[in-house]
């Protein structure tokens, strides 16, 4: 296949027809686990969020491009599934994605914090914006509410299960264009 970039401009290639397989199946997973597990599993009050986890895990080993796309589509299938509207959650998971793969490209990640670190500040984003949009629209809820019911708790919930999630996913992608190896050579 073609480089969509020459040599010069980096070494971003076409992703394979494996490498395509392998996304699908995490977007399927991804979508499968945030519209039938997630809403039976409450901790702390909060819902684990699989998919904005799942789309930073794809970010981190992916890159930017490919995290924004696979935030884009995660949101949107989610959105659909869930009968929510879809602009939304697919905007606030294509910045996830995009910010989360910049940091991966930009950043050492031999520490293995990343995934943690990233999980934390996606949920923080992602609730914020959220808010924001539910503020926009007038159907507003108590700061403090917000700050224990929703933001804390969920803030907890998914830095924890970003560890398994990212390995996870991390084991599934193996082999197919892993920034780290790229970045080795």
């Amino acid at each position: 296949m073609m480089p969509a970039r020459t040599q010069a401009e980096g070494d971003w290639q076409w992703p394979s027809a494996a490498d395509v397989a392998r996304l699908a199946a995490a977007l399927v997973v991804a979508v499968l686990l945030q519209t039938t597990v997630a809403p039976n599993i409450r901790v702390l009050g909060a819902n684990p969020d699989f998919a904005l986890v799942i789309v930073v895990s794809v970010a981190l080993i992916k890159g930017s491009e490919t995290g924004a796309l696979f935030g884009f589509l995660t949101g949107t299938f989610v959105a659909i599934a869930l009968m929510e509207p879809f602009g939304l959650s697919a905007f606030v998971f294509v910045l996830v994605g995009y910010l989360a793969g910049r940091y991966a490209e930009t950043a050492d990640l031999s520490a293995g914090f990343a995934p943690l670190l990233s999980a934390f500040a996606a949920t923080l984003l992602a609730d914020v914006l959220f808010a924001l949009a539910q503020f926009l629209l007038e159907r507003q809820v108590p700061f403090g509410l917000f700050l224990g019911r929703v933001l804390v708790p969920s803030l907890i919930l998914n830095t924890l299960i970003a560890a398994p999630v990212y390995l996870a996913v991390r084991l599934w992608l193996r082999g197919a264009g892993d920034l780290r190896v790229a970045r080795a050579r």
